[in-house]
């Protein structure tokens, strides 16, 4: 459950800073709700500020387009305070806002203030308190622990200073940058993808937890893991693994983490959104034209990324529900290709 304390008033008007990683970092460990937010700090050009008011939101300028990765990193209660400065500052400057992606809930209050929203997937939630499935739902995901076993995989929870300057620390990030660079290598895309989409296991190291696999003391699988304060909840990101390792690897490292975050009391764990995903969530959001024609687009996408392998995976580990993750935009065909063009740029080249 997301929370909402009590309103916070601004005591001023709102301005529109140079970002700084820092106060970024700082508002997405108490607030953040969004999977996605983390990766995208790094990007953000400037940020929108509220006198008074706790946190604030990121922002990334994309030629004539304001992209905000994410809702606001701040109390749900400030959600519509944040939105409505955001829009504020893009109309003074003659720029086109956008949102994505975000939850429903967010979009919700985004149709308010007068944008579309458009659906761009989902995201599978695992209720930690009914992990692990039991039974023939379950079945898939014990053969791979056990399997995993049988490989002699040993997985481990990376210590909380891995991240560090030691020459332990030194080693360990060579290991992972080595295992980054072979998952690129096998990618279905030749082309490298950034923003949200961008592999970057080693930044933010203060920021996560690891959880990895070795099999023979070599580092044979990864798991970056971020929390998501705002709604107790921790996102699993970035899993990799050798083009070596058994195929049991990365299933078998995922039930790991997901028991190691069960034992230490959380509630609830995501493996991120799917874009495009058959899965749809559970609010009762209308398929719109923009949807139909980027579901359309789908055969062919697939070519670059594999949207049914994802959903597949992540599906294996019993998710209790699935949430819809939106692109909120102006209306008119103007702005909405301005809007595609900006994303695709991010997408591309990171800015």
């Amino acid at each position: 459950m997301i929370r909402s304390p009590d309103v916070q008033t601004p005591t001023g008007p709102a301005r529109l800073l140079p970002a700084d990683l820092n106060t970024l970092l700082s508002w997405h460990a108490r607030f953040a709700v969004n999977p996605s937010s983390l990766a995208a700090l790094g990007t953000m050009t400037h940020m929108v500020v509220l006198p008074g008011v706790e946190g604030g939101l990121g922002v990334q300028r994309v030629g004539t387009v304001l992209v905000a990765s994410g809702e606001p990193l701040s109390s749900r209660a400030s959600w519509p305070a944040f939105a409505s400065a955001f829009l504020d500052f893009a109309r003074t400057v003659g720029a086109v806002p956008c949102f994505a992606p975000v939850g429903h809930e967010f979009a919700a209050m985004l149709d308010r203030l007068g944008l579309s929203t458009v659906r761009l997937g989902s995201a599978p939630y695992v209720h930690l308190r009914d992990w692990p499935q039991t039974g023939n739902a379950g079945a898939g995901v014990r053969a791979a622990v056990n399997r995993a076993k049988r490989d002699g995989l040993n997985f481990t929870r990376t210590p909380a200073d891995i991240g560090g300057s030691s020459a332990g620390s030194a080693r360990w990030r060579l290991e992972v940058e080595h295992l980054s660079d072979g998952w690129l290598r096998r990618r279905r895309a030749h082309t490298a993808f950034h923003w949200i989409f961008q592999l970057e296991p080693l930044s933010y190291p203060g920021a996560r937890q690891y959880f990895e696999a070795r099999q023979e003391g070599r580092l044979v699988g990864l798991l970056a893991a971020s929390p998501l304060k705002g709604r107790d909840c921790w996102y699993l990101e970035d899993l990799l693994r050798s083009d070596d390792a058994p195929a049991s690897t990365s299933t078998a490292l995922v039930a790991y983490a997901l028991n190691a975050l069960k034992a230490d009391g959380l509630s609830m764990a995501t493996l991120g959104g799917v874009p495009l995903a058959r899965e749809r969530g559970w609010d009762a959001h209308p398929v719109t034209p923009l949807e139909r024609l980027a579901y359309r687009l789908r055969p062919v996408l697939s070519l670059l990324y594999s949207f049914d392998g994802l959903e597949t995976f992540k599906r294996r580990f019993g998710p209790a529900h699935w949430e819809n993750e939106f692109l909120a935009l102006p209306a008119g065909l103007t702005a909405q290709v301005r809007v595609a063009g900006a994303l695709t740029r991010l997408v591309l080249t990171g800015r």
